[in-house]
């Protein structure tokens, strides 16, 4: 038995890519793909038609593992109020109602529009200056705001440290006290304070955390032997703000990600990660103590030298031996 596809009415949230139709106001970012009998139960094509706010927020939950019978589940929140709501009843009395135009599909954004109307000569002239300042500039940077509270400057007040190298170990390393004695110790001989990231990118606060070593270190250095979503925040942003990155990973890991344009050293012992740290950061480690440099050899002598050197010296031992005998010698008492 062929199931007839039911008539839909028209909706703005409605998209078709690649023969499947997916809701763009969806709640799972995952599963946005919508069977036709779901979508025609939905009621936000009769909400659009009667009219929304602008400030109306729509999310649907129109996943394809709902049953054809079940109608989907709608939410709504208010915008201007920051309120969740239930249905539409509070916007007909609301006395900041104001009326949703759909503006994307009548014509080009505005942002388009202004970007027709301006001269080629000027849009292109942009977008190298975006280029020189903002990719092929090496000059290293603070962030321009602060993407947590929103301000024009970071709340926490950053200061680039010279000396300073931010190390973001492996994940499985992290914890691991020979890792982190043997970089910090190299780190050290050579001047270097090591600021190592050591806890999960879990939440805004850890993000916050990790944005603000990233701003304070002028070199990074980080491994990229296993997936970490820490590892990507400081490769992007230490890259946007003009970091000097060290990427580098074990020989027996296979990162599952390749950063295009970016170098990877490969270390198979803890000697090849030391060396490695002090050629990607030029380290000028400190020679030791007692060796200021190679002790010089003594001048070779000729073979007919070093015999007649050895018969003098042979009468003289013997003779201050006589005198000795004799009373006559150094060692005798006057």
């Amino acid at each position: 038995m062929v199931r007839e596809t039911p008539a839909l009415a028209p909706c703005a949230y409605r998209r078709v890519h690649r023969g499947q139709t997916f809701c763009s106001r969806g709640t799972d970012e995952f599963d946005r793909a919508v069977w036709p009998q779901v979508c025609a139960r939905c009621p936000v094509p009769a909400w659009l038609e009667a009219g929304i706010c602008e400030h109306l927020d729509i999310g649907t939950e129109v996943g394809r593992h709902l049953g054809a019978e079940s109608p989907p589940r709608v939410y709504t929140a208010c915008r201007f109020f920051n309120v969740r709501l239930d249905g539409l009843e509070r916007c007909q009395t609301c006395p900041e109602f104001s009326l949703w135009e759909e503006q994307e599909e009548k014509g080009p954004s505005p942002a388009r529009r202004l970007v027709g109307s301006m001269p080629r000569e000027l849009l292109e002239e942009a977008v190298q200056d975006a280029v020189d300042r903002h990719v092929l500039s090496s000059e290293m940077r603070l962030m321009p705001r602060c993407f947590r509270a929103g301000v024009a400057q970071c709340i926490r007040s950053p200061e680039l440290v010279p000396n300073w190298v931010m190390v973001i170990p492996p994940a499985s390393l992290r914890q691991a006290e020979a890792y982190r004695s043997l970089v910090g110790g190299i780190l050290k001989e050579g001047g270097l304070e090591g600021m190592l990231y050591t806890g999960p990118l879990k939440d805004v606060d850890s993000l916050c955390d990790l944005c603000l070593i990233v701003q304070q270190c002028p070199r990074l250095v980080i491994d990229v032997s296993e997936w970490d979503p820490g590892v990507l925040f400081a490769i992007a942003l230490g890259g946007a703000l003009g970091r000097q990155i060290l990427m580098i990973r074990s020989q027996d890991s296979t990162p599952p990600f390749v950063p295009q344009g970016l170098p990877i050293d490969v270390y198979a012992t803890a000697q090849d990660l030391a060396v490695l740290l002090v050629q990607g950061l030029r380290i000028q480690l400190p020679a030791a103590q007692g060796e200021e440099g190679p002790a010089e050899a003594p001048p070779e002598e000729e073979p007919g030298e070093a015999e007649g050197a050895g018969e003098v010296a042979g009468e003289e031992e013997a003779e201050a031996a006589k005198g000795e005998k004799r009373g006559t010698g150094p060692s005798a008492g006057t």
